[in-house]
């Protein structure tokens, strides 16, 4: 290298190189760019044109959300999905539930087929854009709310909010305001670089977003391979614990018919060898157990065999507590009406 600074032929030939190196690099990046970018399109615009979302689209004042309902009766079941997800987080449960009654999933903003909110994601907003959502759509009360993992604080908040909509709330191994849930460097670096790098294509060519059941994994890809999702995963993610102090505040459900769902704390570790899994169970059965405190008519069901994915795991179970709050509703108010 001594000898390239003292010889001027030799320096400026080796600079020449290496600035032809570094720009043809960043050719080849902005050319790997392009065509990632003309691949991303393309495919979102081929999975717009064939599928679309199920439902109706509401606008809600500058953004629209996703409403899909199926199935007659009343009270209308009205499904609300994780901390990230969609619609089809309840596919095999919604068409259960439509066999007796009226059922309505959506998307929450941001996710599926909705647009991006310009508001914060937490529960006092969301339960607000929800009940503006049905309302729009045409939907009527009295509703069962059904709510899993971090849709349970979406379900709670409603019911403080409007508890004349409210005929019965389920909670699907629900989120607890005091649980810990670390929003690690990791993740967010994971969430960034999926959202960043989305328009050019990389994390489809990679498959690292749209994965799920063969049943749905076309229209997975379609709503779940783009930037929105994981900007908004990031955004939700962030205000955990804000939506937790807002949650934590809420008073009881009263005597409003409560069924909490929760996984089984007997199954299999998910890493076989895992030392602290029984601990965290046994933690987590005590935080579920003590929703039962929320209302003067609660029961607890156990999915047997299921881990935190209730919905796809065990959607008879779901069905099933359904099922039987449906009819407790229904035999209430005939026999009110006589």
């Amino acid at each position: 290298m001594g000898t390239v600074a003292q010889n001027p032929v030799l320096s400026r030939t080796f600079f020449r190189a290496l600035r032809n190196v570094v720009a043809a690099e960043l050719l080849l990046l902005g050319l790997a760019a392009l065509v990632g970018y003309i691949y991303q399109a393309r495919n979102v615009h081929r999975e717009e044109a064939i599928y679309g979302p199920p439902g109706q689209k509401v606008d809600l004042g500058g953004y629209s959300l996703h409403l899909y309902c199926t199935g007659s009766g009343s009270p209308t079941v009205v499904l609300d999905f994780g901390l990230d997800g969609s619609y089809l987080d309840w596919y095999l449960v919604q068409p259960r539930i439509a066999q007796f009654t009226r059922v309505c999933s959506y998307d929450r903003a941001g996710y599926g087929w909705s647009d991006v909110s310009p508001k914060a994601r937490v529960p006092s907003v969301m339960s607000e854009e929800l009940q503006a959502l049905l309302e729009r759509a045409g939907e009527k009360p009295p509703y069962i709310l059904v709510g899993h993992s971090f849709g349970a604080f979406d379900v709670r908040m409603y019911v403080h909010k409007f508890p004349n909509q409210v005929a019965g709330v389920v909670l699907v191994d629900g989120s607890h305001p005091d649980e810990v849930l670390p929003f690690s460097w990791k993740k967010k670096a994971w969430l960034r670089l999926m959202q960043l790098s989305m328009p050019f294509g990389l994390p489809r060519w990679r498959r690292w977003c749209g994965t799920g059941p063969a049943e749905a994994g076309a229209v997975r890809q379609a709503i779940a391979c783009r930037s929105k999702p994981f900007a908004t995963h990031y955004a939700q993610w962030s205000a955990f614990s804000a939506s937790a102090d807002e949650v934590r505040r809420l008073g009881p459900l009263g005597n409003i018919p409560l069924v909490v769902i929760s996984r089984d704390p007997d199954r299999a570790p998910d890493l076989p060898g895992d030392p602290e899994f029984a601990m965290r169970e046994q933690n987590w059965n005590k935080l579920q157990a003590s929703f039962l405190q929320l209302s003067t008519d609660a029961r607890q069901v156990i999915a047997k065999g299921s881990g935190h994915s209730v919905p796809s795991a065990r959607p008879d179970a779901i069905a099933d507590a359904i099922r039987d709050m449906v009819e407790k509703i229904r035999n209430k108010n005939a026999t009110a009406d006589r």
